[in-house]
């Protein structure tokens, strides 16, 4: 698509939306005019929002002007479609925002929570045009019956049941079997500059990868399997989690997975999981078990491409609270981290390890 085009798409979609205000405020169509006052103030983002250079899809402006040339036609029956419509439309923003930052590595991949604040964010949006219908009411001196109340909750109801579509999609999306990631693909494409680099994500792996080991770095080859034996040995993975604990009750530290001690790339793929979530539901599932869920919050993955490899980067923030590893007859060991290694404190040691570390009064 030329420049030029582009440039008369979006200038067409702008036009359109102010036909549609104008048509909403004309026919009192309070929902119609509201929500095309906040696609127009949308489509201005980029003249707004100086400070980065923010292109929109054309896909995204296609769709708008789809939108608003379908509920210029709907008349009143755009009082049920329109707020559908908006609670899919704005779910879906909230949900590409968080998309948009996981793919960048800039949040914690986290299912549930990114479906929910696609919801919420539709949700709260809603209520936030019903607020602006309300002033737009009181601006032109519109008369303001007891049923604005009742209609307010109707509108809600149908952009609720908008954000529960737009959810269902996003989660299709998680399981990568939507549509959706092209619209996201997309818009990281056109604004590079908003997002993380590639290769400056990649230059700092490869830069922490020629360190040594040390008492904030380690390096495994596996998860679970032995490479001498290409068996499954739960002491490969015992001593994964002995490096997490330690990290945790020391000053923190970062665990990469896939990589030798010599600092060759392996990547992640030797451990046979069909893909890496179910590496990381893996690992997520023996920390609960052997380490404690309460102290998931403390450990942060992270999956990386390098050389057409994955590798697993994990960081772990120090505790508050001692924490203990259980082993294989379901005993507690304590590990704190000294220089490259792991080290078991017991006793005396332990105790005063505790006392010092983690008694101290504020």
């Amino acid at each position: 698509m030329s420049e030029t085009f582009r440039k008369y798409l979006s200038f067409s979609v702008k036009v359109i939306l102010i036909l549609s205000i104008f048509n909403g405020i004309y026919n009192h169509l309070w929902h119609l005019t509201s929500t095309s006052i906040f696609l127009l103030i949308l489509m201005f983002i980029p003249q707004i929002v100086t400070s980065y250079k923010i292109e929109i899809p054309a896909e995204f402006e296609w769709s708008l002007l789809l939108f608003v040339i379908v509920t210029l036609f709907l008349g009143k029956t755009g009082g049920i479609i329109t707020p559908i419509f908006f609670g899919i439309a704005i779910s879906m923003i909230g949900f590409m925002i968080l998309a948009i930052l996981y793919s960048s590595n800039q949040i914690k991949k986290n299912y549930f929570l990114i479906i929910m604040f696609s919801f919420n964010f539709a949700i709260a949006l809603g209520f936030g045009i019903e607020l602006l219908k309300y002033y737009l009411k009181l601006i032109l001196k519109q008369n303001l019956s007891s049923e604005i109340y009742a209609y307010s909750m109707q509108t809600m109801t149908f952009v609720i049941i908008g954000a529960v579509i737009s959810s269902i999609f996003g989660y299709i999306y998680m399981k990568k079997k939507g549509i959706l990631k092209i619209f996201v693909n997309k818009f990281v494409n056109k604004n590079p500059g908003m997002f993380s680099n590639k290769d400056d994500l990649e230059k700092e792996i490869l830069e922490k990868i020629k360190k040594d080991e040390s008492n904030i770095l380690e390096f495994k080859s596996t998860l679970r399997i032995n490479l001498h034996t290409n068996e499954i040995d739960r002491k490969v993975e015992y001593s994964v989690l002995k490096t997490l604990a330690a990290f945790l009750n020391s000053g923190g530290g970062t665990l990469f997975i896939g990589i030798s001690n010599n600092g060759e790339i392996l990547g992640i793929e030797n451990d046979r999981f069909e893909n890496t979530d179910k590496f990381l539901l893996h690992l997520t599932n023996i920390i609960k078990e052997k380490i404690g869920k309460k102290f998931l919050h403390l450990i942060e993955f992270n999956t990386i491409k390098i050389n057409q490899k994955y590798l697993v980067q994990i960081e772990c923030k120090k505790s508050k609270y001692p924490v203990f590893l259980k082993n294989q007859l379901n005993e507690e060991e304590f590990y704190i981290r000294t220089g490259p290694s792991n080290t078991e404190l017991k006793g005396s040691e332990l105790m005063e390890f505790v006392d010092k570390k983690f008694n101290k009064k504020e």
